[in-house]
């Protein structure tokens, strides 16, 4: 079972780089065709100069929804203040502040950064007016979603690819990696363990028996013939007696002389 999630993992895994990959390299080819359509002083609604105004068509919708247009300023010294206006008619057009989402643009060191000072949310399709209010600093409109459909238009593939590659290319890793974390898990659980033998409890009548056959070891040992005693019984006091006698004999006449 081990094994079998491990191969699946290896397989994905590959699979998820392969993907990655692709993705990578998708962008890479289409990123220098598409810089342009990046970069607000190339493309853009319009640009209008401070204390100018200028009529733009502005559309509502789009296919993701609430369609948005970015106010814009070179940042230069400190953040740059909005002072734009949008009009349809008598009525000012619905905006916001920019949010997390709405990063500063400079394509290099070299280029002009560009910071979004105003969101324009339209409620309706028509002609607007739009107004630089400030006193010094040109001022552009950019719409990111006709951004995105010019540059998805002039590559369809590699857009897809890249999606594709990097929308699915990284689920797919996370499940290698999920799936591969659970067959570790299981590989291990599966390793034999060396279990050691124990020796058994002794019980009470075990007790009793080892102290029984250690006793009977103590009168064995108490009960043991002199080695130094015949076999046969044979007394030898009278022999000694004897020897002893002329022990003493000797001993006299060595005294008389």
């Amino acid at each position: 079972m081990a094994r079998g999630i491990m191969k699946f993992a290896k397989i994905l895994s590959a699979l998820s780089f392969f993907l990655l990959l692709m993705g990578t390299v998708a962008w890479s080819s289409a990123s220098d065709e598409s810089e342009k359509y990046l970069d607000p002083s190339q493309f853009n609604e319009a640009v209008i100069g401070p204390g100018e105004s200028i009529v733009v068509n502005i559309s509502s919708t789009s296919l993701i929804g609430q369609r948005e247009y970015l106010a814009m300023r070179i940042v230069e010294d400190g953040d740059p203040l909005p002072e734009v206006r949008l009009t349809l008619g008598s009525d000012e057009c619905p905006s916001d502040d920019p949010s997390i989402i709405h990063i500063d643009r400079q394509l290099n060191p070299d280029s002009p950064k560009f910071r979004v000072v105003r969101v324009f949310l339209p409620n309706e399709t028509g002609e607007y007016t739009l107004y630089n209010d400030a006193e010094s600093g040109d001022l552009w409109l950019v719409d990111d979603f006709r951004s995105q459909t010019r540059i998805f238009q002039e590559n369809p593939i590699a857009i897809v690819v890249m999606i594709g590659g990097c929308c699915i290319g990284g689920p797919v890793g996370l499940v290698a990696l999920c799936l591969a974390i659970i067959g570790w898990r299981q590989d291990r659980a599966q390793e034999p363990v060396l279990v050691l033998p124990q020796d058994p409890l002794m019980t009470t009548s075990d007790l009793y028996r080892e102290y029984q056959k250690s006793q009977a070891e103590v009168e064995l040992r108490h009960t043991a013939p002199d080695p130094f005693v015949e076999e046969n019984g044979a007394d030898y006091s009278d022999a000694v007696d004897e020897v002893n006698m002329h022990t003493d004999e000797n001993w006299e006449n060595w005294d008389n002389g």
